[in-house]
């Protein structure tokens, strides 16, 4: 007997769900056991509920099409009116559909072939003019033509995440359960579903503006996942353990998180994608301390927000500066219009610092600022565990 008429005839409530919905559900159970036997991924877990629900090709049908919204056929549900947030009139078939529900709100998903092609890649020969993107936490993106688009912290601003922690405090206060803690829970997830649409559609909008920019972009290949791990504890000896900044680095991942880099990413590479524009992922080494001008390297370039090259004395912003090394990496011969130190800032005398007789040029007005850098400052988004007050980030 098959599975899905086995579970017809031991549970009524089988009988009013469509055949296909149990079919595709029964395959993904079977992927998911398959993953964790043969690959290595995790034990399947149970879920009380699913969230979503997929019928086959062919299943969904498109019955009617206006200006604003579409009504859609879904077997064993009917006509469903939904919102036309895509021009549908040149869809002929519906293949796989998805629908799910979200923050309690839903959606439907569906996968279908529009006539026409994507244009093919330019290469980057081709390029007229190439630009370089630099992420980070104070600018969302610094863009090598001097621009930038602002990181508006969605979640990690201090008035949401105040709002987040209250509501989230309140609702871990109701009694297991009860029809309240249900409620609360669902106006968090009605809350972080608003501010997740928010990220995204603002990370649309920067990422039409980058490929708007020029003719091929290059970015950072950033392993991001590396970027938010834990700080590493630090044993004393004594059985105690050192200061290791962890709560500073967790304030950081929070943020990094809360930029959506690897989103913006996917974001931008699908909209090039779209017009045949090559999208280049860099190595990120030293970006932040490698002069774009002559080359030179030196963690004592950077000094916050501020890059000047201790070697030609080139000045620029140090995000502006690190976006212009990405573009050069990529191939880009950007205009030089940035500033330079005055010819009478200081002396400038050669100094031999090997017995192979190479010499290094030393600008004396900017040996006072030696000191050990990071790409990040930490202690702007240092967690304080207090009763009275909690600093999450910087005001927006």
């Amino acid at each position: 007997m098959k599975v899905t008429t086995q579970l017809r005839h031991e549970f009524s409530s089988f009988e009013e769900i469509n055949s296909d919905v149990l079919q595709r559900n029964i395959a993904k159970l079977d992927a998911a056991y398959t993953n964790f036997w043969r690959h290595g991924s995790c034990f399947p877990r149970y879920l009380r509920a699913l969230k979503s629900f997929e019928y086959k090709p062919k299943q969904v049908k498109i019955e009617a099409i206006s200006d604003s919204y579409a009504i859609v056929y879904l077997p064993g549900i009917g006509n469903v009116k939904m919102h036309n947030s895509r021009d549908l009139s040149l869809v002929k078939e519906v293949r796989t559909c998805t629908v799910k529900v979200s923050g309690g709100y839903w959606f439907i998903s569906m996968l279908v072939e529009i006539p026409g092609s994507l244009p093919e890649e330019k290469p980057l020969s081709e390029a007229k003019s190439v630009v370089g993107i630099d992420v980070g936490v104070n600018q969302l993106v610094a863009i090598s033509d001097g621009s930038f688009v602002e990181n508006i912290r969605v979640t990690t601003n201090a008035k949401t995440a105040r709002r987040l922690a209250i509501r989230q405090r309140s609702a871990g206060r109701k009694r297991k359960g009860s029809s309240n803690k249900r409620k609360a829970f669902e106006r968090n997830a009605r809350t972080n579903y608003k501010l997740t649409i928010h990220r995204d559609g603002y990370n649309w909008q920067a990422a039409s503006k980058i490929v708007k920019t020029a003719d091929a972009i290059g970015r950072e290949d950033l392993n991001i996942k590396n970027m938010v791990k834990r700080a590493k504890p630090k044993p004393d000896g004594n059985g105690g353990y050192k200061r290791n900044g962890a709560s500073a680095k967790s304030g950081l991942n929070k943020v990094i998180l809360d930029c959506g880099w690897g989103d913006l990413f996917k974001k931008v590479s699908w909209l090039a994608l779209k017009v045949g524009k090559p999208v280049i992922a860099v190595n990120p080494r030293q970006t932040s301390q490698e002069c774009p001008e002559c080359g030179h390297t030196d963690k004592a370039n950077r000094n916050g927000e501020k890059f000047l090259c201790s070697n030609c004395g080139y000045t620029e912003h140090a995000d502006t500066k690190a976006s212009r090394t990405i573009a050069k990496r990529v191939g880009l011969v950007f205009p030089k219009n940035h500033k330079t130190l005055p010819a009478d800032c200081g002396k400038v005398t050669p100094v031999k610092i090997s017995t192979s007789g190479y010499v290094e040029s030393r600008n004396h007005a900017y040996e006072s600022s030696h000191i050990q850098l990071s790409l990040f400052d930490l202690n702007q988004y240092t967690t304080v565990d207090s009763r009275k007050s909690q600093r999450y980030g910087r005001n927006s």
